[in-house]
């Protein structure tokens, strides 16, 4: 079952390239985004709204951490930006792979969390150009983006 959900991510991972483009399946308006659903038929929080916002925005090859998304949005916590972030239905368009722990480790990917479970997240990012230690690190700080 664990092999298979490896494959199944690093599948997803190739198969959905993450992008920044606009995508005009994103709401961007406030009446657009009152009446939107998730596939599970649920509305989509003010705070929800404001980490894809701020996520959507992080450049290809370049990471932010859980802690900085809540600072850049002046509200919640790293734990509460990841809760956010595990619930994307906005994914490539909110690249949410790029956010990590504020230790500069890989964090957590579809609510999984550690460098052995996150393999398809670090092969995305290092897609991207940004680089991981073996156990799971950043490997170089200059990626960071704070907004």
């Amino acid at each position: 079952m664990i092999i298979a959900l490896q494959v199944y991510l690093v599948f997803r991972a190739e198969a959905y390239p993450c992008s920044t483009d606009m995508n005009p399946d994103y709401p961007t308006d406030q009446a657009r985004r009152a009446t939107f659903r998730t596939k599970e038929g649920k509305k989509v929080t003010v705070f929800q709204w404001a980490v894809y916002d701020f996520t959507r925005r992080v450049p290809r090859g370049r990471v932010t951490t859980y802690k900085d998304v809540c600072t850049a949005i002046g509200q919640g916590s790293p734990r509460s930006v990841g809760s956010a972030l595990r619930n994307n239905p906005f994914a490539p368009t909110v690249p949410c792979h790029r956010v990590i722990a504020s230790n500069y480790y890989v964090g957590g990917f579809f609510g999984e969390w550690g460098a052995s479970r996150c393999s398809a997240k670090i092969h995305m990012l290092t897609n991207e150009g940004v680089e991981f230690t073996n156990d799971g690190y950043l490997a170089k700080k200059n990626v960071i983006w704070r907004g």
